[in-house]
Parts: C-alpha cells; structure tokens; sequence
C-alpha cells in the first residue's frame, strides 16, 4: 500500500475542490512573494545606488527632490549652481572625487544627462561596481555620447548613431504643443555601457559642455559651427537670427538666447580644444556629487551650507575659511543616505500593508486547505474503516491526511512562486521607467523559500483537525451495512 499513490487518488477523486483550494493558496503565495522581491530589490537599487556619494550640492528646495533628479533620473532639478562649486570641489583636499551635473533635455523620452568623463570611467554604480563598456568607448570631446544598456534597447540605436535633443526631461505627449528640437546641436553615441541594473541604465551621458553650449549657445561653439558652415556653403550670406526663450529644466532657468532659423549642418567632430579646455567654459550646474576621504567631512560640510551662520564671530570667522563659504546663499547640501532611508521608510509602510494583506489572504486559502479536507471526511469514513480493517494503523491514516494538505499547500507554493515572479516580471518595465528601479523578477532568494516552508508547514498545521477526525474513525460501525 502505497501512501504517496493513495494521497493522489483521494486528490484526483476531488478533483474540481483540489483545484479551488491549490488555485487559492497560489494567489496567496504569489502575493507575499511579489511583495518581497519588489521591497527587495526596491531597497538594494536606492541603498546601493546611494552609497556611493557623501553629499550631493545643489540649488536650495526640495532634497528628496534633488536626490531622484540626480541619483536616479526623476524629478526635476531645483535650479542652478555656480560652476565652481565643482572647481572648488575638484581641489578639496577633503574630497575624494567629485562629479558634475547638468541636467534638462531628452531623446525621444530618455533624458540626456551632462556629467564629467570621470563619471563613466571611476563612479560606481552600484557597491564595488564601476561601469563597463558593452560596446565603443567613453565620450572625448563635445557632443559624444555614451547611452545606458536599456535605453540603447529602447530606442533600437547603435554606436554611430546621431541624434539632436527634444527642450525638458521628457517626451512631450500632447499634441497641441510642438517640442523644440535643438536640431542646430547633434551628438553622437560613442559608446554603449553594459548593464548596470540602476536607473543609470536607462538614460544618455554627454559631456557638461554638450548641455551647456545647446541651452546657452556658448560663443566659442557659435564661432567654429560658422566657421564650418562658412567653409561648407561659401557663400557668406548673412543669416537673420531670431531670439527664442529657452528654460533649461522644464523652465526652471529662464535663459533666453539666439536660435538660428537657418538650417544648419551638423556639427563636426573635430575640435580645436581638448574636452577639459570646453568644460571650463561651463558657467552653470545642476548638481555636484561627492566622495569625501571620510564621512565626517561631509556632515561638517552640510551643517555649514545648511544651518545659519552662527552668532559667535571666533565661529563664524572659522566657518568663512571654508572654500565652500562663499557659495552658502548659494547652495544645498543633501546627504543621499538620509533621503534614502526617509524614502525607504515610506515605501516600506506600503509594502508592509501589502505583506499583510498577502498572510490574510493566505490564512483564508489555509482554511480553504481544512474546509476542503474535512468536508470529504464523511465520504471517507467506509474507505478509511476499509483500511483499517486491512491492517492499516491509526498513525497511517492520520499520516495520509497530513500528506493530502502538504501536497495541496505545496502546489499551490510552487506555483504561486511562479506566478509571484510572473507578476514582478510585468511591473519591472514600468518600475524601470516611472522609478529607476531595476527588477531582477526571475532571481531566487532563499528568503522566499523560507516563506514558501512557512507556508506549506502552516497547511499541515491546517490539516490536523480533519487528520484527527479520521483517526478516531470507528471501524466497526463504518463497515455495517
């Protein structure tokens, strides 16, 4: 007598109720799966992301705001800072490394980002993790371009592929308005980076001055593109030029400067000056990020932009030796792991509700798992004298039934699990464009697996009380007549 091949049978003889209550314990597993693996990798892509920056210094407002325009591409900027704010950074002896921000304009929706070479080549984008080039190599000089592994696959470019930037941080949907191409300024993608799985993988890097030069027309840029466009026509007509307005940022700048209605040609490769030589033309930021050699530099540094200049003079005069002082009206200092952990407080909350809500539906598939068992108990009761009778024990048959609401739980785990990553490998685009988060749906954890044994140790529990039922089946009157 098999035990394994009777459990089945009395599973198969109930076949439309096994179903239900297999269908209603993989709902469950499915939820509180899902639940975990998006608060998992949710916190691995905003803790990790994080960790490689002290502070980042930007325009007074909102530092939750600053943190997911700079770190993960939302949002966006709170204006503008001084371009040596990062000069003085680069020649801190406190900081490590320090890197530039200019953000403000996009490429069919995937947002264009102004930064330094040193960007690409020695930040980390995840812990211990430096990017890598799939294909080509890091942008050299002015608008050369580097794209993010998942942007390159959305939008079904290559290296060599040369493209001019739509004005604002993203697509404009509304038909009525017509986005402003900056078709006078084209870059081109030297170089694809490989996967990351951060919000870094989903946008374009170019050089601080690329951005710079297309919102504020640099006149050294202006003079070779005439240069060039005077060589290639010959024919030295004068254009009328016509002034536009132009906020960088979603018009957050409020820049106005001449926009050529000429047609021009595109921009040649070749450049007079090294790339360093462009940057230093660079008057305005976005953001500065920054690696100090220890951490208790940056929170001095913060406390001295963001809190008043105190009353002591001895104090104050200490605090104006700072090379920073002198920006302080100027500037925000945000320290990236406190607006992480402020943020991971309230998904967490969400998440937490969403866990709940994923045990209460699983305690009712649990008491689906005993109703669907009990109520068989009185057409079981002749079949189980039956097997008494044959030499069957009371421990064998309470055995059985314990098996019958393992193997019921245990289905229904296996698939929600399946259906769990189903369910996140849905979100994750969305997730990818709305938040930044990169999701790994199909990776398996052990923490799921420990919920998974909860879970089908918890549906044998839940099958104690029909086992018990059946153990006190008397034998005698079940097999009269």
């Amino acid at each position: 007598m098999n035990p394994v091949l009777i459990v089945f049978k009395n599973m198969k003889l109930r076949l439309l109720s096994t179903l239900l209550t297999v269908a209603s314990v993989a709902l469950a597993a499915a939820l509180v799966i899902a639940v975990q693996t998006l608060e998992r990798e949710t916190e691995q892509n905003y803790t990790q992301t994080s960790v490689g920056y002290d502070l980042i210094l930007a325009a007074p407002g909102s530092r939750m705001q600053t943190t997911l325009n700079t770190m993960y591409h939302l949002e966006t900027s709170t204006g503008v800072i001084p371009n040596a704010v990062y000069l003085a950074a680069l020649n801190d002896q406190r900081i490590e490394r320090a890197f530039p921000f200019f953000v403000g304009d996009n490429y069919r929706g995937v947002r264009v980002i102004g930064t330094s070479a040193a960007f690409i080549g020695e930040s980390e984008p995840r812990v211990g993790q430096r990017f890598e080039m799939a294909e080509g190599r890091n942008f050299e000089a002015p608008f050369e371009a580097v794209i993010g592994s998942r942007a390159a696959e959305r939008l079904g470019i290559s290296v060599g592929h040369r493209f001019a930037m739509t004005h604002g941080v993203a697509e404009i949907d509304n038909e009525d308005v017509e986005p402003h191409v900056h078709d006078e300024y084209e870059l081109e993608v030297v170089g694809i980076l490989s996967p990351s799985r951060t919000a870094h993988d989903n946008v374009i890097f170019t050089s601080t001055y690329s951005t710079y030069a297309v919102h504020y027309h640099d006149p050294l840029h202006e003079e070779e593109h005439s240069h060039e466009e005077d060589h290639s026509h010959g024919d030295g007509h004068d254009h009328e030029n016509h002034s536009h307005s132009h906020n960088h940022n979603d018009d957050e700048h409020g820049d106005n400067h001449g926009h050529d209605d000429h047609e021009h040609e595109h921009i040649s490769s070749q450049y007079t000056l090294s790339l360093a030589e462009y940057e230093e033309r660079v008057e305005k930021l976005d953001a500065v990020l920054i690696k100090f050699n220890n951490q208790a530099a940056a929170i001095q540094l913060a406390g001295m932009l963001n809190m008043p200049t105190p009353a002591n003079p001895l104090l104050a005069r200490n605090m104006m030796r700072d090379p920073f002082f002198v920006y302080k009206d100027e500037l925000m200092a945000v320290i990236p792991a406190v607006q992480i952990q402020e943020l991971m407080s309230i998904v967490g909350n969400a998440e937490q509700v969403l866990r709940a809500i994923g045990w209460l539906v699983f305690i009712v598939a649990l008491f689906g798992v005993l109703a669907a068992i009990y109520n068989t108990m009185e057409d079981r009761r002749r079949h189980i004298a039956i097997m008494r009778s044959l030499g069957a024990r009371r421990s064998t048959i309470l055995s059985l039934i314990l098996m019958e609401a393992g193997f019921i739980t245990t289905l229904g785990c296996l698939i929600g699990l399946l259906l769990g990553m189903g369910i996140v490998g849905s979100v994750a685009p969305y997730l990818a464009d709305s938040a930044g988060i990169i999701v790994s749906a199909y990776a398996i954890e052990a923490q799921q697996f420990v919920t998974l044994a909860i879970f089908v140790f918890l549906g044998i529990v839940a099958g104690i009380i029909p086992a018990v039922k059946a153990y006190r089946t008397d034998v005698v009157t079940n097999l009269a007549p």
